[in-house]
């Protein structure tokens, strides 16, 4: 390369034009700019855009760390009903507190600066600076205990995989903000691949004490494997945006490394660092060694809070598709 392929383009600097700009003329403006976290979110504003006009495109949604409970609930149940995600992986806990709040509980603005021992006096757990309340989960644990009867009845005690177990959950379930009846009613895959390390867990065991029927239900975790194969196999392109990392992302990676695929389209939202080694901060150049992700896939990792940055690519991709339908 020569000294001016390297400065062909200013940085334009950013403007805030008037007090209607929207979400997507915002992001123009980051791309304009083009650096640091503003640049990344563009582009990965850009290639989620992609991935979804992409037809033949099946695009994985992965959802890691607390971020069911901490807002972003309806605008996932959205985005499936929506069609704009084709396949949900999720941390099982994430699915406990959407149907937490689908049995009428309810997750509380609290503060991280707060004494420990006088929310365990008072019956109150704390996500950060999120509260929930005991009695939500007494009230779920004996709610979905109840179900697992009806649901191993209705199967006929037939191993269910973890996406056919949330269909019959959602099934269920009337509220219309939910993750798992959204998934229900779009009959969306939604695989919870580290189902017992969560309530889920704790509640079948629950249930087993107090079974009112010597056939249990049954939850079959590898019996998801060919599905998510054969989704992988069977598709001419893939697409994953992962918001946080850990099980869900690595299900997805592992799966197109599997079917020997490879991802054509990557967006990654974390705070995690590569050094450790762990999966979440792992780079997307890291992906590339193990065929997970293809050399000329179009790719980014923001570094940066899912809770902001993901609900400004949604409203970017919202205002993109609705002004050029699909």
């Amino acid at each position: 390369m020569k000294r001016e392929d390297f400065l062909r383009e200013y940085v334009s600097h950013m403007k805030i034009e008037s007090t209607t700009m929207t979400v997507n003329q915002l992001i123009q403006k980051f791309d304009a700019a083009g650096c640091f976290g503003a640049g990344r979110v563009a582009t990965a504003c850009d290639i989620f855009e992609k991935m979804v006009r992409d037809k033949n495109c099946t695009v994985f949604l992965t959802v890691a760390g607390a971020i069911v409970p901490a807002g972003l609930r309806t605008v996932i149940a959205d985005l499936i009903r929506k069609r704009r995600v084709d396949v949900v992986v999720s941390t099982a806990a994430n699915m406990v507190h959407d149907l937490i709040e689908a049995f009428g509980g309810h997750h509380y603005k609290g503060h991280w600066l707060v004494d420990d021992f006088t929310l365990y006096k008072y019956h109150i757990y704390r996500i950060y600076d999120i509260f929930v309340t005991e009695e939500d989960y007494l009230k779920l644990d004996a709610g979905l205990s109840d179900m697992f009867d009806e649901i191993a009845r209705d199967n006929n005690n037939q191993p269910l995989a973890t996406h056919e177990f949330v269909w019959e959950i959602g099934k269920r379930l009337k509220d219309p903000n939910s993750i798992v009846r959204a998934a229900y009613e779009t009959k969306t895959p939604l695989f919870l691949p580290a189902i017992r390390d969560s309530e889920f867990g704790f509640i079948y065991w629950l249930y087993q004490q107090r079974a009112k029927s010597k056939q249990l239900l049954q939850v079959d975790a590898f019996k998801e494997v060919s599905e998510i194969m054969n989704i992988a196999s069977n598709s001419d392109r893939l697409g994953m945006v992962v918001l946080g990392g850990g099980v869900p992302r690595n299900t997805v990676q592992h799966a197109a490394v599997t079917a020997k695929r490879g991802l054509d389209y990557a967006v990654i939202i974390t705070m995690d660092r590569p050094e450790t080694g762990g999966l979440s901060g792992s780079t997307l150049e890291e992906t590339i060694s193990w065929g997970k992700v293809k050399r000329t896939a179009e790719k980014v990792m923001v570094i940066g809070d899912v809770l902001i940055v993901f609900p400004l690519m949604v409203a970017s991709l919202e205002e993109r598709l609705n002004k050029k339908p699909l």
